[in-house]
């Protein structure tokens, strides 16, 4: 049986933000101990929980629609929904040993130190997960236009941030320059255009071309293959671009200003080289303007999706809170906000 770590300052949540008794059930330091005796301790901080917290409040987003052993970041993740189904709904155990989805490997979510600094605009509310220049799995890439972290061994992005406002929308058109990011490392390798011919799966935009209009130039950076990922065509032309479209028309219509933040998470096989995710998440923060800071009462808009073909057309069937997505993730979302304000607008 692996050993499963954790902080209540990351996989359940953290900083004093527990929504329950789970953190009196936990100390406040680093814990080791087997899987099953840590998922017991979970769960008995769960039963305390007020009456009205669904226990789904702990879990992964893939329980609210269909979870699959490709949607898991960690085994121990999938291993803590068997534990709080052991009916197992999704089938995660399909040889009955207890154990969920032997196959998915048993990876540290913790954070990686902060050692790289930038006062990039994009990343005003946090850095995520840390991301910097001496991890190449969780490796950033900085441009005018957004930020993402990058994975050389899954060959695919990791997460992205940008702002989303009238500054970026205007009227250039869609370039379709789809090529290489010759700004990798050496070393990495570099996913190509024709990578994707004939995988089932379209080349996604995590930073969406319509995002950024302003000029040729601005679009034409969105085209580069770091910011592409294998995005079933369901989801690409259905949820996700209509969620897509539902922020800029925030921003047209009501003048509104976004920071986003989006990305993928587990692995459904690969199209070439590059790791096929089995989920895609977004995180709107909305603000009224640009001179707007994110308070109590901001509307914040998460969506965790699956990244399949078998889904609904309606992207607010796949809300969720940016807490349980940092539970899937392992990643600190909005890092920079003071506590009190990250509170109440993670949590609903």
């Amino acid at each position: 049986m692996g050993m499963y770590a954790v902080t209540v300052g990351q996989s359940v949540k953290r900083k004093s933000r527990v929504r329950c008794s789970m953190a009196a059930a936990l100390p406040s330091h680093w814990v080791r101990c087997s899987t099953a005796a840590l998922l017991t301790v979970l769960l008995v901080g769960l039963a305390s929980c007020d009456e009205q917290d669904n226990v789904t409040a702990a879990l992964p987003p893939c329980v609210d629609s269909y979870c699959d052993c490709g949607d898991f970041a960690s085994q121990d993740l999938a291993q803590l929904v068997l534990v709080s189904y052991p009916e197992d709904l999704y089938g995660l155990d399909r040889d009955g040993n207890g154990l969920a989805c032997e196959r998915v490997p048993d990876a540290d979510l913790s954070l990686d130190w902060a050692t790289y600094f930038s006062n990039n605009e994009h990343l005003a509310f946090g850095n995520l997960s840390n991301a910097g220049k001496d991890n190449p799995n969780n490796y950033l890439i900085e441009r005018e236009q957004y930020v993402l972290s990058y994975s050389r061994d899954r060959n695919v992005l990791n997460w992205a941030s940008w702002w989303v406002d009238k500054r970026w929308l205007g009227r250039s058109g869609r370039q379709d320059d789809f090529r290489v990011d010759g700004g990798l490392p050496k070393g990495f390798y570099q996913a190509t255009p024709t990578e994707y011919r004939r995988s089932g799966y379209d080349r996604g935009h995590m930073v969406p071309s319509g995002d950024r209009t302003a000029s040729p130039r601005d679009n034409s950076l969105t085209f580069l293959m770091t910011n592409i990922f294998p995005q079933a065509d369901e989801n690409n032309r259905g949820p996700w671009r209509s969620l897509e479209e539902y922020g800029r028309d925030l921003v047209y219509q009501q003048g509104k200003s976004l920071y986003v933040m989006a990305g993928v998470y587990g692995n459904k096989g690969k199209v070439g080289r590059v790791t096929v995710p089995g989920r895609v998440w977004k995180v709107m923060v909305v603000l009224d303007d640009l001179e707007s800071s994110p308070n109590r009462r901001t509307e914040v808009i998460a969506v965790d999706m699956p990244n399949s073909d078998r889904i609904e057309d309606n992207w607010q069937l796949y809300r969720t809170t940016v807490d349980r997505i940092e539970i899937a993730t392992g990643y600190d979302l909005l890092s920079e906000l003071p506590v009190d304000v990250q509170a109440p607008i993670e949590s609903r």
